[in-house]
Parts: C-alpha cells; sequence; structure tokens
C-alpha cells in the first residue's frame, strides 16, 4: 500500500477509531484534539511503514504531522530526499 489520502483515512478511520466523515485533506488532527498523543505515535509508526522512511524526533512537528495535506508533504520531501 503507498501512503495517500485514501490510506491515511482509512488508517485514521479503523485503527484510530476517528470520524473521517469529518476530516478534510486540511483539518487539524492533533492541535484539534482528534488525536491525542498515543494515536499520533501510532500514526508516526504507519507513515514510516507505509513511507519507507523513518520520522526523525526533529521532525515531529505540528508542520509536518498536523493534517493529512501536512503529512503528505512530508513524506514527499522525505522521499525526494531519499
Amino acid at each position: 500500500m503507498s501512503l495517500s489520502i485514501e490510506s491515511l483515512k482509512e488508517f485514521l478511520e479503523f485503527d484510530l477509531g476517528v470520524d473521517v466523515a469529518k476530516v478534510s485533506e486540511s483539518s487539524p488532527l492533533f492541535s484539534s484534539g482528534l488525536i491525542d498523543s498515543f494515536a499520533l505515535v501510532s500514526m508516526m509508526t504507519f507513515i514510516e511503514t507505509e513511507g519507507r522512511f523513518r520520522i526523525s524526533p526533529a521532525d515531529v512537528t505540528l508542520e509536518n504531522l498536523d493534517s493529512i495535506e501536512r503529512i503528505l508533504s512530508f513524506v514527499e520531501r522525505n522521499r525526494e530526499a531519499a
């Protein structure tokens, strides 16, 4: 599976129990309280597995991980750097 809007929404819904009907690509996930720090760790593991790269502790920021569009941009930047 490749990391995409659909795969992220599916993960949020089935693994984290988020009502994705209310989540757009730009919806804040962590800063809005949709997911908590425990869910963030699970989401990071999913991103690392699907994106095939390791997330550096310095990269765990709202700028990189607080919405689906930010996550996909972050993943794309890491693919380009590899």
